[in-house]
């Protein structure tokens, strides 16, 4: 092995460092379980395979090169991989093996394939307080189902479906018992978690705990709190606001954090309008219209405000010139973060304290805390200009096609797409009946809206497949879609895949014809969203709501004009998750995708090296040779 004191040495081991990095937060998502190399290979961020194949060492070599991050176990003649010294949330292990699973070095006994022991099926290794934030997979363990279920059964065999806790914490049985000390949590905390099964009112031993329910569920689905769907919020109005403040490079922010932490003088100018202002102001905040010389002379911090960080970022790009330049910021998230923090407000005309804040935008008033947080946020009687969202909805479209080129090449290569904007061209020019469009999400989100393709048939993805030889005989062209492009993809893939075996395109010529023929939307709806397509639906009007399947995926959609209907609560689905993970995997890099497609065209499949090539040339510089 090179030494790493050589260039070369130095970067190969950073490059193979980053690719342990990763591997170890697949496993911290995992919830610390072992997970196959297998899994974790097929997982891999497309940048890990490509340091992979550039030093030619194999997935298993880099995890042996880190033998205190990773233990290796072996499993049924397969080979499982697991952090170091942290224990799997799986079923207790006998005495003689826990000692093993908890320095990494064996499997637990479901991956095993033992029967779990007696004790209740006991979580391992979580700390004090941990397992409400880890609820939503403790809810997928057998044990802790059977737990709320014996707990649902005690209130059920009552009259009123109702026990004070402290009835229900006599009655439970040992298996129970060992669950709620494992995950260490009283009964009224665990009951807490799913509050559309266990209603709790009163407080301690004389809580009393109902169960909404005429009969035992089959599952118990946790919800998150208040906290979590605020945390969620929150995490999307930076992101937010950093797109919305990027082309003002010269100014400077401070968060709601740092304002608040700090011991020395702070000016808070509004950058406001008059309308936003006589609902609610910072408290001895000063109109932008109205600071003088001497307001900004004497605080140590000058910092201005608005409703999520973009009017405040252009007036403190302003005074890039000024004197006091030097102590001026902008309030990144504004109003919104300032709400996050529970900071105070007060009503101009009465100075006293309120709740309500308004937003300027209907857009915007997902990124401020959720009803119930204690704020009350206004909407209504202030015009804005929405020219300000059309360059954060750039760059959300920018980060969607590196997105929907990512999930391309992991998970359909052999597909052959279409960009939106060239089928609302095919559309608008009156083939629209030579076009059959497949809405391949699901019913919830299909009931909202679909896209708004003139002249051509939208069907689902079901109907589609119930008669595939006929509708394929009957259009020219078949378009599947779904949110980004990576459900239609797979689907599509399958369904060629599937002609091709039995549906009598086994001549090479035939199999060709169908690939060019069944193609995929690049980007999905979002993509149809953003290059100026429409929604209708299920009467086919037109609408600008849409259900943007789930949260992970909202910064994808343009900004202007849409509204996402869809359930905070809701948990990820499970088909979103490798997804999710392209997601993450792009915003890691720099460049284009399809300059990186380009250099990685050998590794995709013949037949659709034409395609990718031409589009991906379209994007970028050519290269010297």
């Amino acid at each position: 092995m090179a030494s790493c004191s050589s260039p070369s040495g130095e970067s190969q081991n950073q490059d193979l460092m980053a690719v342990a990095v990763e591997i170890q937060r697949m496993l911290e998502a995992s919830g610390y379980k072992p997970l196959p190399v297998s899994e974790i290979g097929k997982t891999l961020s497309m940048q890990s395979l490509m340091v992979l194949l550039q030093y030619a060492i194999g997935l298993l070599s880099v995890i042996e090169m880190h033998p205190k991050l990773f233990a290796i176990i072996e499993v049924d003649g397969g080979q499982m991989v697991s952090l170091k010294g942290v224990p799997w949330l799986g079923p207790r292990l006998p005495a003689s093996e826990e000692a093993k699973v908890a320095s990494g070095c064996a499997p637990p006994t479901e991956c095993c394939g033992e029967t779990p022991p007696s004790t209740g099926g006991i979580m391992q290794g979580i700390p004090r307080g941990k397992a409400l934030e880890m609820m939503g997979e403790l809810a997928e363990m057998p044990a802790v189902q059977e737990a709320l279920q014996e707990v649902a059964g005690l209130l059920l065999a009552t009259p009123t479906r109702t026990l004070l806790v402290s009835e229900i914490g006599s009655h439970i049985g040992q298996s129970t018992r060992g669950v709620l000390r494992s995950v260490k949590l009283r009964v009224a905390q665990l009951l807490q978690c799913f509050p559309n099964d266990f209603l709790l009112s009163g407080q301690g031993p004389a809580t009393a705990v109902t169960f909404c329910h005429f009969e035992l569920r089959a599952k118990f689905v946790p919800q998150p709190s208040v906290t979590e769907l605020n945390n969620g919020r929150y995490y999307r109005l930076l992101k937010f606001s950093a797109d919305i403040t990027e082309r003002y490079t010269g100014a400077k922010s401070t968060t709601v954090r740092e304002v608040q932490a700090a011991k020395d003088a702070i000016l808070f100018v509004d950058c406001r309008s008059d309308a936003e202002r006589g609902v609610s102001i910072i408290p001895d905040s000063v109109p932008m219209s109205q600071v003088s010389d001497m307001q900004l002379e004497a605080p140590h911090l000058v910092v201005g405000f608005c409703c999520t960080g973009a009017v405040s970022a252009e007036w403190c790009e302003g005074m890039a010139d000024s004197i006091w330049a030097y102590k001026i910021r902008y309030l990144a998230g504004g109003m919104a973060a300032w709400a996050h923090h529970s900071g105070s407000l007060v009503d101009p005309a009465t100075s006293k304290p309120t709740t309500k804040v308004h937003c300027w935008l209907r857009e915007v008033a997902p990124f401020f805390p959720v009803p119930g947080s204690g704020y009350e946020v206004l909407t209504d009687g202030v015009p804005a200009s929405k020219d300000a969202l059309a360059h954060p909805s750039s760059l959300r479209h920018a980060r969607l096609r590196n997105l929907a080129w990512e999930v391309r090449l992991r998970y359909w290569p052999s597909v052959f797409c279409i960009e939106a904007a060239d089928l609302q061209t095919q559309l608008a020019s009156g083939s629209g009946n030579s076009y059959l469009v497949v809405d391949c999400r699901t019913p919830e989100e299909r009931q909202v809206s679909t896209v708004a393709a003139r002249g051509a048939v939208v069907i689902s993805a079901d109907e589609l497949r119930m008669r595939a030889l006929d509708y394929i005989n009957a259009y020219s062209t078949i378009v599947t879609f779904c949110t980004i492009g990576g459900r239609s993809g797979i689907f599509c893939k399958k369904l060629v895949e599937e002609l091709v075996e039995v549906g009598g395109y086994q001549d090479e010529g035939q199999a060709d014809m169908l690939r060019r023929k069944v193609v995929n939307m690049l980007g999905g709806i979002a993509s149809w969203l953003h290059t100026g397509g429409g929604l209708v639906d299920v009467q086919g009007q037109r609408t600008s709501l849409l259900h943007p399947w789930c949260q992970a995926f909202l910064d994808m959609f343009p900004l202007e004009g849409l509204e996402l209907v869809f359930d905070e609560c809701r948990p990820v689905p499970q088909d979103a998750l490798s997804l999710i993970a392209c997601k993450q995997a792009c915003g890691d890099k720099q460049e284009a995708f399809p300059q990186r497609l380009l250099q990685m065209c050998s590794m995709l499949p013949p037949e659709v090296i034409n395609d990718s090539l031409t589009r991906a040339m379209e994007s970028c510089a050519g290269y010297e040779d």
